[in-house]
């Protein structure tokens, strides 16, 4: 038993270590725009979402884990208690760890949205002083007005 609670602490660390490495990353994403630099931000989301798909996973494995221990409905500060006795200190020092690292990434993902709303506002207020109206459909681009030829049409029910 103390083997699956030893693997439910070590999936914690991982669950630490992968929201730091999302801290970094809404760091990343800051920068980039403030540099004005959509290639970067592009590149940072790209990651982002790999890692959200790993967090998705790592999820999965906590909550197989946590049902074979009898975890179920069991918050995180509470986890200490429910550990045995041998690991209960341990079990206390990744708590604190894994929230720590969660408030490290939710203030700078706080800090990386605000900046991008920011930016998005003053991007709708250029366009408004351009004369477009940012809400309309298609502000900005005009429609083709000619249809392709029939030889370049693709029938995508094929």
């Amino acid at each position: 038993m103390d083997a699956s609670y030893q693997t439910y602490l070590e999936l914690l660390r991982e669950l630490s270590g992968s929201l730091e490495r999302l801290a970094q990353l809404a760091q990343d994403k800051a920068s980039a725009v403030r540099q004005d630099d959509l290639i970067g931000l592009d590149e940072v989301l790209k990651q982002e979402q790999a890692m959200t798909l790993n967090l998705r996973g790592l999820e999965q494995r906590r909550l197989k884990l946590a049902s074979q221990l009898g975890l179920n409905g069991t918050s995180l500060s509470d986890l200490p208690g429910r550990c045995p006795p041998e690991l209960e200190l341990q079990a206390g020092q990744m708590v604190e760890q894994l929230n720590r690292s969660y408030s490290v990434y939710r203030s700078c993902a706080d800090m990386a949205r605000n900046l991008l709303e920011l930016n998005l506002h003053q991007i709708e207020k250029t366009v408004a002083a351009a004369g477009v109206d940012p809400a309309s459909p298609g502000a900005g681009y005009q429609s083709p007005g000619v249809e392709p030829p029939k030889n370049m049409k693709t029938d995508f029910r094929a």
